[in-house]
C-alpha cells in the first residue's frame, strides 16, 4: 500500500513540473512576440459568436480582398478547392446564393480556394470557375494563412459572418441553397 501512495505522489509531482515547464514556455512565446493561437477559430461550437480572425487575399482578378472590407454585411465565407467532389456538388448552390446576395447588397459570398500549388493551382480554380460560367467572388489562400485561421480540416467548410463581423453559424461538409438562405434569414 505505501508503494503504491509512493508512485501516485510521484507521479502527481512529474506531472506538476511538466505542466509549470510548460506554462512558462508557452508565456515566454507569447512575451518573445510569438503569438498564441487567439486569432484562429474553427468550425466547432466554441467558435459561435466569436470576432472571425481577418483574412487578407487576393481574388482572381488580382485585386487585395480583406474581410473586413464587408463589415455591416453578412459574409458566407466557404473554404474549397476544385479536385473535391462534395465542394463541387455545392458550386451551383453558393453561386446561386452569391447572386441573391449581390441584389440587395446585404451580403456577400467569398469562396476561399485552397490554392497551395500542386493539387490545387491557381489556374485549376480559374478554369474551373470559368468552365461553369460561376460569377461568385474567389479568394486564392495560396499560402494556407486563411486556411490555418479558421482551422480548416476539411472541404468543403462554410462559415455565416454576421454584419458585425461574428461567426454565427458554420458548416462542415456540403451544404445547399436552402440551408444558407435559412441561415442567412436569421440575420436580417
Amino acid at each position: 500500500m505505501q508503494k503504491n501512495s509512493n508512485l501516485t505522489f510521484w507521479l502527481l509531482i512529474l506531472g506538476l513540473v511538466l505542466f509549470a515547464a510548460y506554462s512558462v514556455y508557452h508565456r515566454s512565446q507569447v512575451l518573445d512576440g510569438v503569438p498564441a493561437n487567439t486569432n484562429k477559430v474553427g468550425a466547432n461550437a466554441s467558435s459561435i459568436s466569436q470576432l472571425a480572425p481577418e483574412i487578407v487575399l487576393q481574388d482572381l482578378q488580382g485585386k487585395t480582398v480583406k474581410l473586413s472590407d464587408y463589415r455591416g454585411k453578412v459574409v458566407v465565407l466557404n473554404f474549397w478547392a476544385s479536385w473535391c467532389p462534395p465542394c463541387k456538388a455545392e458550386m451551383p448552390d453558393l453561386d446561386q446564393i452569391a447572386a441573391e446576395l449581390s441584389v440587395d447588397q446585404f451580403g456577400i459570398l467569398l469562396a476561399v480556394n485552397m490554392t497551395e500549388g500542386s493539387r490545387e493551382t491557381e489556374s485549376k480554380a480559374r478554369a474551373y470557375i470559368e468552365d461553369n460560367r460561376f460569377s461568385m467572388r474567389v479568394l486564392l489562400d495560396e499560402d494556407g494563412n486563411a486556411a490555418d485561421a479558421y482551422s480548416i480540416t476539411s472541404i468543403p467548410t462554410t462559415f455565416i459572418i454576421d454584419q458585425e463581423g461574428r461567426i454565427k453559424n458554420y458548416i462542415v461538409g456540403s451544404t445547399s441553397k436552402e440551408t444558407l438562405r435559412a441561415l442567412i434569414n436569421q440575420l436580417r
